[in-house]
């Protein structure tokens, strides 16, 4: 769990560092904070950002979950949403109701 939350808080950081006051929520979830996870599972993540990203920012953020595998050795799946889209038809989704009701937020 140490190791999680060190992957979580870096992986903001960084997103902080690139987004600044863009970054709304960073939020692990699935497997691996359900108990369900092997060691070969993948890091769910849901990141969400004050506006809709663009192609360029889901790049940008796609490329830093990337530098993240590579620094811990380990698969991320992220699942990028503006704020606004929490309450749209996407983001009713029951993957992200229980990302947000259930996942650990950096």
């Amino acid at each position: 769990m140490v190791e999680q939350r060190k992957i979580l808080f870096h992986l903001k950081s960084l997103l902080v560092n690139n987004f600044s006051s863009e970054v709304k929520d960073v939020i692990l979830f699935g497997s691996r904070v359900s108990g369900n996870s092997r060691s070969d599972s993948d890091y769910d993540l849901l990141i969400i950002l004050k506006e809709k990203p663009d192609w360029k920012t889901r790049k940008k953020i796609s490329e830093l979950c990337y530098d993240i595998d590579l620094k811990f050795d380990i698969i991320t799946d992220p699942h990028i949403l503006g704020e606004a889209e929490l309450s749209s038809l996407r983001g009713s989704q029951p993957i992200f109701r229980k990302a947000l009701s259930n996942g650990i937020h950096a």
